[in-house]
């Protein structure tokens, strides 16, 4: 038996919970920069990077579209080629309460706008290395919260009758 065991995941091969690794690059000091999909069966896929060696989270390219696999590849290898941190390792799975607040907050940012927000899993999307948690578990915090707060996220049933809609609510203007 060893005395000193690695037990924790390196980030050369890491695949966050919920996530679909497809690429990866390494920044210029050594971090690894992440290319991703979520684990749904969204068709086409979207994809966004992470940099485990510094706060680099993208899902949306130069002009604000969602990313294929191609435009997330190259936003990766661009990040690659400037960033100096060095690897981190992998990041802490947060707790149940830490991940369902992120995803409140980014909700609660959508409130802002005038009209109601149609909420869509790759708005999580960049979130997805940070949360560690697969769909089914954000699509039941969504029911959650939906049922725990309806004036600020409404539940409709999917126009083509299978599933549900989330919408979050702006605020009352009035």
């Amino acid at each position: 038996m060893a005395l000193f065991t690695h037990t924790a995941p390196a980030p050369e091969t890491w695949t966050p919970q919920g996530t679909l690794v497809c690429q990866r690059f390494r920044a210029l000091e050594g971090a690894t920069v992440l290319v991703y999909t979520a684990d749904s069966d969204q068709s086409p896929a979207r994809y966004a990077t992470a940099c485990l060696g510094c706060t680099h989270r993208a899902d949306r390219n130069a002009l604000g579209n969602v990313m294929v696999e191609r435009d997330a590849a190259q936003a990766a290898n661009v990040h690659a080629a400037v960033c100096r941190a060095l690897p981190r390792g992998v990041p802490a799975r947060p707790t149940d309460s830490e991940a369902a607040k992120m995803i409140r907050t980014r909700l609660w940012a959508r409130r802002y706008r005038a009209a109601p927000h149609l909420v869509r899993l790759s708005d999580f999307m960049a979130l997805r290395v940070d949360l560690q948690r697969p769909t089914d578990w954000i699509k039941a915090l969504l029911s959650d919260i939906a049922q725990a707060h309806p004036d600020f996220l409404a539940v409709t049933p999917a126009p083509s009758g299978q599933g549900v809609r989330f919408t979050v609510q702006p605020f009352d203007r009035s």
